[in-house]
Order: structure tokens, then sequence, then C-alpha cells
């Protein structure tokens, strides 16, 4: 067999799957795998996409006139597609109106995370 690293193969890894019982350690990882596949796509979840791509009043994007804006629009696709491909199949009718990636991942964080509120609910419910 040949070395590793004398390979010209790319190490391609699947999609981390959210598990709602551990939900603190896959935003790890899924964390991580995006900033190693596309580093922008994590700036898309984290800030949205670009003004750009944002929904207008009529409640529509417009169509990307630039590379760059068309290329902007295709990294916020990519970001919002991995996130909906980490979700299991019981959960993604639950998150289908997501419009862009920024919105999926609070809405996830609200589902399987909670609110302050939730949380502390949670925590006096244990202490009892």
């Amino acid at each position: 067999m040949e070395n590793f690293a004398e390979s010209n193969s790319t190490l391609v890894s699947k999609v981390p799957m959210l598990k709602p019982s551990e939900f603190d350690m896959w935003k790890i990882r899924i964390r991580q795998y995006i900033l190693l596949t596309y580093y922008s796509m994590w700036d898309i979840i984290e800030n949205g996409p670009s003004e750009a791509g944002k929904i207008g009043p009529d409640g529509k994007r417009p169509p990307p006139k630039t590379d760059g804006e068309r290329k902007n629009r295709q990294t916020e696709m990519k970001a919002l597609s991995t996130l909906l491909l980490a979700i299991p199949n019981e959960y993604q009718h639950q998150f289908c109106n997501c419009t862009d990636a920024q919105i999926l991942w609070n809405a996830l964080e609200k589902r399987f995370a909670g609110t302050k509120s939730i949380k502390r609910n949670q925590r006096d419910v244990l202490k009892q």
C-alpha cells in the first residue's frame, strides 16, 4: 500500500448528524466540519446573508447581478444545505420554512438547546 502522505486522494467525511440529546457536542462538531469544508459558510451562518442576498419587502430575493453576488448566493445555499443534511428526517418538517442558514441555526438552537428560561426551568426540575 502506498503511504497516506504520498496518496493523491482527498479525505471526505460525512456531515455530523444531530442527536437531540447531544446538541452541545453536535454544535462543536458541525462548526468544525463547516470550518474545515468551506470557511465562508460559517461566516454566513453567524452573520447572515450578504445585503444583496437578503429578502426584499416583496418577500423575494433579488437575483444575483455580479459574479461575486452569485458566488455569495452559492455559499449561502451550501451552508443551508449542509445544516439541513445534518438534521434527522423526523425533525426536517419543523425547519423547512427556514430561508437562510442563520435563521435555521437560530431555530435549531432554540429548539434543541432552549432559551435561558427553559434551561433554568430544566435545571430547577433536575434539582428537585
